[in-house]
């Protein structure tokens, strides 16, 4: 059976997935979800909708992408991320469990899109979360999960960005930035603007024997990561410290990007991405989430991640092109 280009389109932002590629996908979630599973972490399910009345007001950055109204006048949403859920099971379902919680799934979310991004509004996620971590508030564990699970997947060539949502505002202080320039340059980092981030920051004091600029701009490996510039922060030493910890074929991996900022308000101090050469944007990330966890009532840490399944299977594919054109 062929399939043919209807008259009848999706929705903006989502697409059907035939058969051949669903039978693909379904492969590579099935694997990743097993690894998860094995090793502890639990399988949820929650609503597709949500009231909107019960959501913390850390939500509002994601910005539900569609509303609807029930039968007794309730505000209802779709979900925009997994992580606010199961904050939400954690808090009620487990409220006097210290934890460690381990949860994870395999869910969709509808996430709102800038116009003609081409990012999808309908997002396969499929994640972990740790709640109530212990020592280094579990990061090191789930640091460990998430490159199992993407080896997992099958592939080859991901990387991951760590950083830290606090480095930035502590390298403004270190290097005496105040005033406008200060939420400019924040804004400027945020956005990827290291042309205005250079201009902000000309007239910066240097920190650590580095300027401001090139601290901002860093991308480095662990193992190069100069020894004055680890210790340049409280953050950053932490950070250096948490990744020089981790095992040889997961840290190979790592890239330290001081500037890496969240987009979501609730993540506080570790962030992270996830990033294959096949593909040219992030196949997912996370971080630390204490303070979601607080707004529910709930005071422990929370740390947890979570991928684009559609945009993984993409990378495996494009992975899979590059082998066979490269033979």
């Amino acid at each position: 059976m062929t399939a043919t280009q209807g008259s009848m389109p999706t929705p903006s932002g989502t697409r059907d997935v035939l058969p051949d590629e669903m039978r693909e996908l379904r492969a590579i979630t099935r694997a990743m979800v097993d690894r998860l599973d094995s090793a502890g972490y639990g399988e949820v399910r929650t609503p597709t909708l949500e009231y909107e009345r019960s959501l913390p007001g850390g939500s509002a950055a994601l910005g539900p992408a569609y509303r609807l109204i029930d039968e007794h006048g309730e505000t209802l949403v779709l979900r925009s991320d997994m992580t606010l859920p199961i904050a939400r099971i954690a808090a009620t379902r487990y409220s006097n469990d210290s934890g460690p919680l381990r949860f994870c799934y395999l869910s969709r979310a509808w996430r709102r899109v800038k116009p003609r991004s081409g990012e999808a509004r309908e997002v396969l996620q499929l994640g972990a979360e740790l709640i109530g971590g212990g020592a280094d508030g579990g990061a090191s564990e789930l640091l460990n999960l998430l490159g199992e699970v993407l080896d997992a997947s099958g592939l080859k060539g991901w990387k991951l960005a760590v950083g830290d949502s606090r480095i930035v505002g502590e390298l403004l202080d270190a290097s005496g930035v105040a005033g406008d320039d200060r939420g400019v340059l924040v804004d400027a980092v945020r956005r990827g603007d290291f042309v205005e981030v250079k201009r902000r920051a000309a007239s910066a004091g240097s920190v650590g024997g580095r300027s401001l600029n090139d601290l901002l701009s860093l991308r480095s490996s662990v193992d190069l990561l100069a020894a004055e510039v680890a210790s340049s922060t409280p953050a950053l030493a932490q950070l250096h410290a948490l990744a020089t910890a981790l095992p040889a074929e997961l840290r190979e991996r790592i890239i330290i990007d001081l500037s890496l900022s969240p987009d979501l308000n609730y993540y506080e101090g570790l962030v992270f991405e996830v990033y294959d050469p096949a593909i040219g944007r992030p196949l997912g990330g996370g971080g630390r989430y204490d303070p979601l966890l607080r707004e529910f009532g709930k005071a422990t840490e929370a740390i947890g991640f979570a991928l684009d399944a559609d945009l993984v299977h993409a990378a495996l594919a494009g992975e899979e092109r590059g082998e066979r054109s490269a033979t």
